[in-house]
């Protein structure tokens, strides 16, 4: 496989039709047959990576060029998922811009160019995966909750279930329950992945105000957390549960990896990926 090949599986897993703003190839392989995997790359990354080597390292979170530069424009599938949810649009909207104020004017300060010209000086072959695993993470947690939830659960019941995910066995950090209580009623729930980046408070508040009573985020910033909290009560009726960001992360990253390995590429995780 080259590396058009792999995000072209990529794509075809998590049910997509173009590459995402937040994921590229900054320097192309032609012929991969061992693979290195990681979630948060770096120089000395790319020097393992040619130092054992392999013929690709392939990175989870953005890895520069266009990919760091345009990820703000992947946070807009904030608004489709809150739409699907019953959140009106107007609401939607208005979540999204608020997510867009906080995150174009950092993309916009980043230093692209580092990492991929590493890349390029070593000739290390690098791409970046992002949207693709999430949603492909998304869509499993979602299942998984909805196949295994029994009737009127509670909110420890969502917990149990997601649970039986090997990641969230492995992984140092647990599901906790940030707002909210694990005795609650889960009532209508929402999982927030695959959209860049968490929604933090703005996205959390359009759910809890139009109907959604517990939002799964998979990470959240201690200052959105405490906003959310001033509103809703830290132990009041809406539920804000966090599931751990690398495992949530893996869990999208091991359907690809399966794949890869079917397809007869090595594939080595490092980096954050918890290999199940």
């Amino acid at each position: 496989m080259d590396s058009k090949a792999i995000m072209a599986l990529a794509l075809k897993l998590a049910g997509q039709d173009e590459v995402p703003a937040d994921s590229g190839i900054d320097l192309p392989a032609s012929n991969v047959k061992r693979a290195l995997f990681g979630i948060d790359a770096d120089v000395g990354d790319l020097l393992l990576a040619k130092q054992l080597g392999y013929d690709i390292l392939i990175n989870h979170h953005p890895t520069g060029g266009g990919s760091q530069v345009n990820l703000p424009r992947v946070l807009r599938k904030h608004g489709i998922l809150l739409e699907r949810a019953g959140v009106p649009r107007a609401a939607a909207e208005r979540a999204v811009d608020a997510l867009l104020d906080e995150h174009e004017s950092a993309a916009h300060a980043r230093n692209y160019e580092k990492l991929p010209s590493e890349a390029r000086l070593l000739g290390v072959p690098l791409m970046a995966i992002h949207n693709p695993c999430d949603e492909i993470g998304r869509r499993l947690m979602d299942e998984t909750l909805r196949a295994g939830l029994p009737r009127d659960p509670r909110v420890r019941d969502a917990i149990r279930v997601l649970n039986k995910l090997p990641e969230f066995k492995k992984a140092l950090t647990k599901i906790v329950v940030r707002m909210g209580s694990e005795q609650n009623p889960l009532g209508k729930w929402l999982v927030i992945h695959g959209a860049g980046t968490n929604g933090g408070h703005p996205v959390a508040k359009a759910a809890f105000d139009h109907g959604i009573d517990t939002v799964f985020y998979i990470h959240i910033d201690a200052g959105h957390l405490r906003r959310l909290r001033e509103e809703y009560g830290r132990e009041g009726p809406k539920n804000l549960v966090v599931t751990g960001h690398i495992a949530s992360d893996s869990i999208g990253i091991n359907v690809l990896v399966r794949e890869l390995r079917k397809r007869g590429v090595a594939v080595d995780c490092f980096s954050g990926v918890l290999d199940v």
